[in-house]
């Protein structure tokens, strides 16, 4: 299983991972609603990144949506630990489109009326986060990893790892820096391990020659 704290997910891996449009991800953004927290966007070339957590956060708000205001998701998002280990944690939405937390015997909490309770629903935080870690999995193995190839329209045709955009000469600086593996991979998240290794054959064969 991949170590998911140390990810960090483009906009795109981010539309693949939680269904939404580019579009709404820059809305959500923008609004201040859910914000990639490993690297915002500063303006045009600087990619916005997601971490994990961000993600869980996304598709909190894709099931919920159409059940709740965005205010409401909103007093959501900032109640919903993420990191809890709980099944289930269960929520109530009160007519004001307050969210209040409901507590083991399904008392709400912060609610002086419960005659006023709108709707309740649940955040199925252990399967949400059990579903994003297969589906990460999934996407992360890339098929043609440990390759470079070429591809039209991609960089001037120039080699590239299969399956990106990166240049093994990024991979190459990056090991004469004295870069570690893992922090190329987190510098590059697109990468696996099997690129570095290729980059390192290569260069060892080259010295040998």
């Amino acid at each position: 299983m991949t170590d998911t704290a140390m990810l960090a997910f483009t906009t795109d891996e981010a539309q693949r991972l939680t269904s939404l449009s580019a579009r709404r991800l820059q809305y959500w953004d923008e609004t201040n609603f859910i914000r990639p927290s490993v690297a915002a966007r500063q303006g045009r070339g600087w990619p916005r990144l997601y971490s994990f957590r961000d993600l869980i956060q996304l598709r909190v708000a894709v099931q919920l949506r159409d059940r709740l205001s965005l205010q409401a998701l909103r007093r959501l998002k900032a109640a919903l630990d993420t990191e809890a280990l709980f099944a289930t944690v269960r929520f109530a939405l009160l007519p004001d489109d307050e969210v209040v937390y409901l507590g083991p015997e399904g008392h709400y909490e912060a609610a002086l009326k419960p005659g006023q309770i709108v709707l309740e629903f649940d955040v199925p935080l252990r399967e949400i986060r059990s579903s994003l870690e297969r589906d990460v999995d999934r996407l992360r193995a890339r098929k043609g990893a440990g390759r470079v190839e070429k591809r039209r329209g991609v960089l001037g045709n120039q080699p590239v790892f299969a399956g990106t955009r990166i240049r093994p000469e990024a991979v190459s600086r990056a090991l004469a820096a004295g870069w570690s593996d893992t922090r190329i991979l987190e510098e590059y998240p697109d990468l696996q391990a099997a690129d570095i290794a290729l980059v390192r054959r290569e260069e060892r064969a080259s010295r040998a020659g």
